[in-house]
């Protein structure tokens, strides 16, 4: 349990009086920096409203931009297509322009108007011309055509002339047209004047030859070119008037542009001056809050200080001796560690504050410690030889230092066996009331690999017999996805709730201690099989040769020191090649596991059976008396020449020849060499017809039995 500690200066208490501090701090500031701020607020008011009123006028000025942009658009479309589509866009734009000038502005807009007016008329003009030169163009044609009918040779000497005088009209009409040029319009004027003076006077000199009904046609011809040139000189004429138009046209929307530009700058100037003498006032404001925040940032490092030398130091040295306390637990693994001198700083650090961190301290105290215990108990059992030892030292640290009273260690020996036994039981009179489990599954810990707790759930485990007088808490022993056995807690059910909860406690720190034991259980179980797989035969699950070889001068020296025998039986299977060749190598093994298990029931269990070949078998009988020794292979003999092997698929018989000697603490032989005639007899019965037994005195082999065949 821990001391509680008096806080009388604790972290709480310190940072309390800081925040007061600093509140008051910041409520003078605050104060100061909120009239600061309201005049910033107003300067940056201020500016806003100026950016608004100058972000209006940017915006009223690009439309109106716009819209001039779009008028000259549409004006150059007009003056190229004619279109009344172009024409009525114009007075749209015109309209909406109309909703966005000032009164001035409107005036220039008007004359605009009364201009396009006045271009609409001549474009209308223009076109209807243009529809009379087409007209015209086709008289001059058929005229010819007709002229050519009548008199096919002057029509020949006609036709070129007209047509050439049409074309050259024409292309003068395209020109005037499409060109944007009042020069170029004035050179149209006066080529096509010549081209008219030119074909007048060939078609005057031409009639002079013709006939009068000829000359009628001339004539009509000559009237056509007139009224061609006419045509062509008006439309001409018209054009430059229209691009004199479209450039006084232009010329006022260029005006209206830049009535609307000095409109803008002039607002921008007043924004300008506006802004700059809110940002001076902006710029006096952040001075005043500037030094506002410099004084809380020196009120804060103040407090920053003092937290630094109260807390925050401590701290740091509170951490630098954990750090130094985690090499010392470190090294616990590799030898034992006295206190020293950072468990005892720590230790006085728990003692000497009263705050958070002394209580911290000897908190890490409390759990270094545990840990050193834990280690130390890891430590102590890697070098026990066996699971028991082990288990008897958890059960030391269950009873004496956790006060856990009644408890049982259950434990699956192998992988293959389906039971759980007790391997432990506290009190040891417990083990008479246990139940057997012989299919482990059935516990529920083992089970599920879960905690099992009847406080929790009563009855939650149909297997634990001790519902009516005891509680329990079952901790499965897991270790590499295996649970290997269960530690179960006992407790009485008329326990008080404080003691209980004493006891709950404990029950958490044993499972602290279970966890440091489970790999070193696991690695004496992985022990213990290597020598099983080390020492034994796989196949028939008897000792093989490696295992006598490791335990014979053993055996010898008690049968010495006992001044006893030890009976040897060198034992072969009669005709075994032949089962393998007949019957395969699964036959043979099935008669080797069902001999050996023959063997093992006719023999004591101080007796050894060893594989010692491929189907002979030594046996050695420790204190042996008179007689013994031909007696136990002439009973393992005739039982298993009566005994049938019901092997898979078929029945067979088999008979076994046996060689007997004897080993006496009087022996000046050694076992090596008694085995060794012991082998001979066996050669010996096998070469007299098997299924008898010889028995080897001294160093000759006595015949014990006949022959049977």
């Amino acid at each position: 349990m821990h001391p509680n500690h008096p806080k009388t200066w604790s972290f709480r208490k310190q940072l309390r009086i800081l925040i007061l501090i600093a509140l008051f701090s910041i409520m003078g500031c605050g104060i100061f920096g909120a009239w600061r701020l309201q005049q910033l607020i107003f300067s940056q008011i201020t500016i806003q409203q100026s950016s608004q009123a100058l972000q209006q006028n940017l915006h009223s000025n690009f439309e109106k931009t716009r819209l001039i942009g779009e008028i000259h658009t549409q004006l150059r479309l007009y003056m190229q297509s004619g279109s009344t589509d172009n024409l009525n866009l114009i007075h749209k734009y015109s309209e909406e322009l109309r909703h966005k000038l000032s009164t001035i502005e409107k005036k220039t807009l008007e004359l605009f108007l009364e201009t396009i007016d006045t271009l609409e008329v001549r474009m209308k003009s223009l076109d209807q011309n243009t529809k009379k030169i087409i007209q015209t163009e086709k008289v001059l044609i058929n005229t010819t055509e007709q002229l050519m009918d009548i008199s096919s040779k002057e029509g020949k000497i006609i036709w070129p002339l007209v047509i050439g005088t049409y074309l050259q009209h024409h292309q003068l009409y395209v020109t005037s047209i499409t060109t944007n040029q009042i020069d170029t319009l004035i050179h149209t004027q006066q080529d096509a004047t010549e081209i008219f003076t030119t074909l007048d006077s060939q078609l005057t000199t031409l009639g002079q030859t013709l006939n009068s009904g000829q000359r009628v046609f001339i004539e009509k011809l000559k009237t056509t070119n007139y009224e061609l040139n006419e045509t062509v000189q008006t439309i001409t004429s018209i054009r430059i008037i229209t691009l004199e138009t479209q450039h006084k046209i232009e010329q006022f929307l260029e005006a209206l542009n830049s009535e609307i530009t000095q409109d803008s700058l002039s607002k921008n100037a007043e924004a300008a001056a506006l802004m700059g003498t809110s940002q001076r006032m902006a710029r006096i404001n952040l001075l005043f809050m500037s030094a506002s925040l410099i004084g809380s940032a020196f009120m804060f490092a103040l407090i920053a200080f003092f937290l630094n030398q109260r807390m925050i130091k401590p701290l740091v040295g509170f951490v630098e001796l954990l750090r130094r306390m985690t090499k010392l637990l470190a090294g616990l693994r590799g030898q034992q560690v006295a206190e020293d001198d950072n468990l005892i700083q720590l230790s006085k650090m728990a003692s000497s504050r009263r705050d958070e961190l002394g209580e911290a301290a000897l908190a890490v105290q409390v759990l270094i410690t545990r840990l050193r215990e834990l280690s130390l108990f890891r430590q102590t059992i890697e070098a026990d030889e066996s699971t028991k030892d082990i288990y008897a030292r958890l059960a030391q640290i269950f009873e004496h230092k956790l006060g856990l009273e009644r408890f049982v260690i259950w434990e699956q020996s192998d992988e293959q066996s389906a039971a759980m036994a007790a391997v432990y039981c506290n009190p040891h009179e417990l083990a008479e009331e246990l139940p057997e489990l012989a299919i482990a599954e059935h516990c529920r810990a083992k089970r599920t690999g879960l905690m099992t707790s009847s406080l929790e759930t009563p009855f939650i485990c149909k297997q634990y017999p001790f519902t009516d007088t005891m509680d329990h808490i079952c901790i499965p022993m897991l270790v590499g996805g295996h649970i290997i056995g269960v530690v179960q807690f006992l407790f009485s059910l008329d326990l008080p709730e404080e003691v209980q909860h004493l006891k709950n406690m404990a029950v958490e720190e044993a499972r602290c201690y279970i966890a440091e034991a489970l790999p070193i259980l696991q690695t004496k179980h992985f022990a213990k099989k290597l020598e099983e797989m080390a020492t034994k035969d796989p196949l028939t699950g008897l000792y093989n040769r490696r295992y006598l070889d490791s335990m014979i001068e053993q055996f010898v020296e008690g049968t010495i020191r006992r001044k006893s025998k030890i009976g040897v039986l060198m034992c072969d299977i009669d005709h075994f090649k032949r089962v393998n060749d007949l019957f395969g190598h699964d036959t043979g093994d099935f008669i080797l596991v069902q001999l050996a298990q023959m063997i093992l029931n006719c023999i004591r269990k101080a007796d050894l059976v060893i594989r010692f070949g491929g189907e002979e078998f030594l046996i050695l009988l420790p204190d042996c008396g008179e007689s013994c020794a031909a007696t136990m292979a002439e009973r393992i003999r005739s039982i298993i020449e009566t005994r049938k092997i019901h092997a898979p698929n078929r029945t067979l018989q088999q008979t076994i020849s046996i060689g007997v000697a004897e080993f006496s603490y009087t022996s000046t032989k050694t076992i090596w060499e008694i085995i060794k005639l012991a082998d001979i007899a066996l050669y010996q019965a096998k070469s007299n017809g098997r299924n008898q037994i010889l028995i080897c005195q001294d160093d000759t082999v006595q015949q014990e039995t006949e022959h049977i065949s």
